[in-house]
């Protein structure tokens, strides 16, 4: 069978390295000229392929980026051509115990916590999917597979069952890529489509949107909630009893009855944490982890670098990074969860991510708003009208960054005595001006530093932060 992999990169080239390695005969297209996973590709026996109907495939597995309707896999489904994605394409691969994680936000801490507490527990297991690395570069036959999902991943799906689905949020993402919400949230519900009465849907019970969607499925039902108002709910609705349901009463994280611990027992923090917890503990049980083994593995995880990172502390004020905050529900977590007063740095590739719904955290917690990359005036604009908003000038990624961490620093001289918070956390994608959120995390940390060697004298009582 002739496989073509349209698109290379982190996801396509481990996928064009597995189907070598099984003897499978690979093209691949590339729009760019030239870069080492063009150079991989070659070395291990891939053949470029300029023109796609050119080059009869038996299947295509095109990168997560490429769009749906892109012209070129549009010809090839013309020609009979089946095009799929990486995970797809691994699942049918080798057979496996799959975790799928979804959601607008948090599903990256959820794949690498569950994963840590499953291996913790002596369960052979691995991370892999929108997180790095790439499913196809680390799955072992008969493993348990953590697969973090995107949108874009789940359009290419179509045949996925994953033995434990879990939906942690629905938010607003990626319209720049779907269109409107009601296409990004049928692309999120693939991860229901081919569920049976075999597979379990956890799901935050929170959402009403999601207790929709659990009563629409055969699945079974393993509800976490944060709220009275949701468990009242999930009986109402989906008959749902007490001992069957994970939630949150009086900072206790519980599974049905049992108290599993004290939210405060978590190294990890902020609301948004808590319900991450609820999600692996449910998952974990579904997977049949002992009691012991769950609490144990909550307690344990310290969270994943550039999440809600203390970076360095500067006399009184703290810098944060959440470079990785890209979308609402992640924001409107990382100000829940940073304590006033605060400077908030937002801004860059605009994803469609909508910054109404955050005017009450904006007004209750910062002081200060400085509008970073392509959309940082638009952001600007509407957040002045809630408190004090400015657009830091410089085009260069990390001009633009030293000059908002050195502007940040002064606002909370001048006005909060030298302490507060500043927190990255851009509602907005990287591609404007750095690489990828890394990059830009990177030139935050880099403009934190530069800071501190110019201010050593004036910050007296600072102190580092270790990496995690």
């Amino acid at each position: 069978m002739r496989l073509l992999v349209y698109g290379l990169g982190r996801s396509g080239g481990a996928v064009v390295a597995r189907a070598i390695g099984a003897g499978q005969r690979v093209g691949f297209v590339e729009q760019r000229p030239a870069g080492p996973d063009i150079d991989a590709a070659l070395a291990l026996g891939a053949e470029r392929v300029d023109d796609v109907t050119s080059w009869p495939a038996s299947w295509c597995v095109a990168a997560p980026g490429v769009p749906i309707d892109h012209p070129d896999l549009e010809r090839l489904r013309a020609a009979g051509v089946e095009v799929i994605g990486e995970v797809e394409w691994v699942a049918r691969t080798l057979p496996a115990r799959i975790v799928g994680v979804t959601g607008t936000a948090g599903k990256g801490s959820v794949t690498r916590w569950l994963t840590d507490l499953l291996l913790a527990a002596g369960v052979d297991a691995v991370a892999g999917g929108n997180i790095v690395p790439a499913l196809a570069a680390v799955a072992r036959a008969h493993a348990t597979w953590v697969v973090e999902l995107s949108s874009f991943q789940l359009e290419r799906c179509p045949t996925l069952r994953p033995d434990v689905a879990v939906v942690l949020n629905l938010g607003v993402d990626h319209l720049d890529r779907h269109g409107d919400v009601a296409r990004y949230h049928a692309a999120k519900r693939t991860i229901l489509a081919n569920l049976g009465p075999q597979q379990a849907f956890v799901f935050a019970a929170d959402d009403p949107r999601l207790r929709r969607w659990a009563a629409a499925t055969p699945a079974r039902l393993l509800p976490y909630a944060t709220t009275p108002a949701a468990v009242e709910a999930l009986h109402a609705e989906l008959g749902v009893a007490p001992a069957a349901s994970v939630h949150l009463y009086d900072d206790g994280l519980r599974l049905g009855d049992t108290l599993l611990l004290q939210a405060s027992e978590l190294r990890v923090g902020g609301r948004h944490q808590h319900a991450n917890a609820l999600a692996v503990a449910l998952a974990a049980h579904a997977l049949g982890v002992p009691r012991a083994a769950i609490e144990a593995g909550l307690r344990a995880f310290r969270g994943l670098p550039g999440r809600l990172e203390l970076v360095r502390t500067l006399g009184g004020v703290h810098f944060v990074d959440d470079s990785i905050a890209t979308r609402e529900l992640a924001v409107a977590a990382a100000l829940a969860a940073t304590p006033a007063p605060l400077v908030w740095l937002a801004g860059g590739s605009d994803k469609g991510a909508d910054v109404e719904p955050l005017e009450g955290l904006i007004r209750e917690r910062v002081s200060l708003m400085l509008g970073i990359g392509a959309s940082g005036p638009a952001l600007v604009d509407t957040v002045g009208a809630w408190t004090r908003a400015e657009r830091v000038a410089p085009s260069d990624g990390r001009q633009a960054m030293r000059a908002a961490v050195r502007r940040a620093w002064d606002h909370l001289r001048c006005h909060h005595g030298g302490h507060g918070h500043v927190l990255l956390a851009p509602l907005a994608a990287s591609f404007d001006q750095f690489r990828d959120y890394a990059d830009r995390a990177d030139a935050f940390r880099e403009a934190v530093e530069a800071l501190a060697r110019t201010t050593r004298g004036a910050a007296s009582g600072e102190r580092r932060t270790a990496r995690r």
